[in-house]
């Protein structure tokens, strides 16, 4: 992959950017918050909200020029696997199966609040790198990088350029954790906020191992979630997944798919409000609620005014 560095401030606004410097800071100083519309997205024991970037704003046009022409040429990590082209979360899984029929021990990790931790001082200190014009247009330029992505001080969930943000902030880290499992023979990936585990010995379940990643997760302000983090032998469930022997769907989600199926091939509903009523009077074992039902229609998420 050929890097991109900012060498001119007019290759920055005129093409990374494609737009002026006047529209570039009138976006990013008049009420940025109203670009955004907050989302309630449904997650295991209550909902996520999200802070998702209007469309039709300026600003929106300007995370999409920057990511399309400058971000996505940035290099990440070879063990991630979230927000990347042509990756999935099977491929995620797929470098834990088992090798030469060797049953492995598994550790998950969860970091807390991904990408709000991401501030805007860890954004200037991995940003600033690919600036290499003088010291005053570099910082400037980074400035007003910072602004366009970031809100309210940090990385918002629904802004276009978050994703690929923060693969490139957590790239050294991905780095510095591979070069220490590759020492203890332990294979790592990581999707998002989450960060797999697994070998044939059962380093990875001694406190050591979780203490040094912890320490190294630390240095750029993440944080283990220690309510989520799951030790496993011979096989792991995730997200209704299993990856073991194989990948396979978990027995819980296949049971939720057939029955959705089944009272669909069964009740042949007209409407989708008729079908999710149907779905909500059932039980699903491997679904959480939200609202009290397991199954929401996109009103449910009607945007809202930051």
């Amino acid at each position: 992959m050929i890097i991109i560095f900012i060498y001119k401030e007019n290759f920055f606004y005129d093409y990374v950017l494609n737009n002026s410097v006047e529209q570039i800071n009138k976006a990013i100083s008049d009420n940025k918050e109203l670009n955004y519309y907050t989302v309630k997205a449904p997650k295991k024991n209550g909902v996520r909200v999200l802070n998702c970037i209007r469309n039709n704003t300026t600003l929106y046009h300007l995370q999409s020029s920057l990511k399309n022409n400058f971000l996505n040429k940035i290099p990440i990590a070879e063990p991630v696997y979230g927000f990347v082209k042509e990756r999935s979360y099977s491929n995620f899984l797929a470098p834990h199966i088992w090798e030469n029929n060797q049953e492995r021990f598994y550790l998950r990790l969860d970091i807390k609040d991904f990408f709000g931790s991401i501030n805007a001082d860890s954004l200037k200190e991995v940003l600033k790198y690919y600036f290499k014009a003088d010291d005053k247009a570099s910082r400037e330029m980074v400035e007003i990088l910072i602004e366009i992505i970031s809100l309210n001080d940090a990385l918002p969930q629904g802004a276009v350029t978050s994703p690929v943000v923060s693969n490139i902030v957590f790239r050294q880290l991905d780095l510095r954790i591979q070069k220490y499992c590759k020492k203890l023979n332990v294979t790592y990936s990581r999707y998002a906020d989450d960060l797999l585990f697994s070998s044939t010995n059962n380093r990875i379940h001694k406190s050591f191992f979780t203490k040094m990643i912890s320490a190294i997760l630390k240095s750029r302000n993440f944080k283990i979630n220690a309510s989520k983090t799951k030790y496993s032998i011979t096989e792991i469930s995730l997200n209704g997944f299993v990856v073991g022997s194989n990948i396979r769907i978990s027995r819980g989600k296949l049971r939720d798919l057939k029955r959705v199926l089944f009272i669909y091939h069964d009740k042949k509903p007209n409407r989708i409000n008729d079908f999710l009523y149907l779905l909500n009077s059932n039980d699903f074992n491997g679904r959480s609620k939200v609202n009290g039902n397991y199954f929401l229609n996109n009103s449910t998420f009607a945007p809202t005014k930051s």
